[in-house]
């Protein structure tokens, strides 16, 4: 029973731990080395046989560009509100997650395509990043689309680099990974942790925020994550929808909380950090189907 219940609470727990302890977002700086530590140990593990380009992969590039414009443009439109529409921009354009290859290992799928969506999706979205973000943030400006670009090469190409020349130099590092699964699930857990310390941090340094406005924040990202996870699943066939859905759905949250907080402000990031918790709370229910099941296959065979 505690197996079963192991996995999601990684998820749960670092959550409810950063709501009480706001002081924790003094650590906010790790963020960006979980990151990119994560994504090492993504770019470590890449078996280039396994990884095969497929045209849903192309689509998933494309959804996840217009979900994310699209969502900017209809909540600026419906609401008026500018703060409020840049938070669905963030939340919609988000790309697949590095931990998403994790969970689809756990839920024993193909993983292959899921790190090939994170390759795409990831890497489509450094070379428009800098021209949107400019656009939503109403800077166009050649200085600002350069900060953006160089932090986002700052945040993918390092890990990226560093691991295939660890790779080429020292093959047996391509164990790592799997060697370590259990730490980078608790990387994870970690950025989980400072990111709702930082989000409980500014409630309390903001305490005249409307209430409503992190209510919308919540609720548009709540119909974000489900348009994501519903619109991905008919982006592949029968055999990869969940792997498709998976990738449009369970997104890089730390990349772009990052560049939310750095770019656009706390409140427009606001939306990915709900996001964080919707989808999470998806997965944790994934995981937890998965580990009830094989708990009941073994305990069967054990019958028998």
């Amino acid at each position: 029973m505690w197996k079963t219940l192991l996995r999601p609470a990684m998820i749960f727990v670092p959550l409810a731990l950063g709501l009480f302890f706001p002081k924790a977002a003094e650590l906010s700086f790790l963020i960006r080395y979980l990151l990119m530590t994560m994504l090492f140990m993504v770019f470590l593990k890449l078996d280039l046989k396994e990884l095969k380009f497929r045209r849903s992969h192309g689509v998933l590039l494309a959804a996840n560009l217009v979900i994310g414009v699209t969502a900017y443009l209809l909540t600026k439109v419906l609401t008026g509100n500018d703060t409020l529409a840049q938070a669905a921009f963030f939340t919609g354009i988000t790309p697949t997650a590095a931990a998403a290859s994790v969970v689809m290992g756990f839920l024993r799928g193909n993983v292959g395509y899921v790190i090939t969506s994170f390759l795409v999706t990831n890497a489509g979205m450094a070379l428009f990043m800098p021209f949107l973000l400019g656009w939503v943030c109403g800077n166009t400006s050649f200085d600002f689309m350069l900060r953006v670009a160089n932090t986002l090469v700052f945040l993918l190409l390092i890990p990226g680099g560093a691991a295939l020349i660890l790779r080429k130099i020292y093959p047996p590092a391509q164990q790592w990974p799997r060697k370590f699964a259990t730490a980078s699930f608790g990387l994870w857990s970690a950025c989980l942790f400072i990111i709702a310390a930082s989000a409980a941090d500014f409630f309390r340094s903001n305490p005249g925020i409307s209430p409503w406005i992190i209510l919308e924040t919540a609720l548009i990202s709540l119909v974000i994550c489900a348009a994501c996870f519903f619109i991905g699943s008919f982006l592949e066939k029968k055999r990869l929808r969940r792997e498709a859905s998976q990738s449009l759905g369970q997104k890089n949250t730390t990349l772009t909380i990052y560049l939310a907080l750095v770019y656009a402000g706390p409140l427009a990031a606001m939306g990915v950090i709900s996001y964080v918790l919707w989808h999470n709370s998806y997965n944790a229910f994934q995981l937890f189907l998965v580990d009830r099941k094989k708990q009941k296959r073994g305990s069967r065979v054990v019958k028998q």
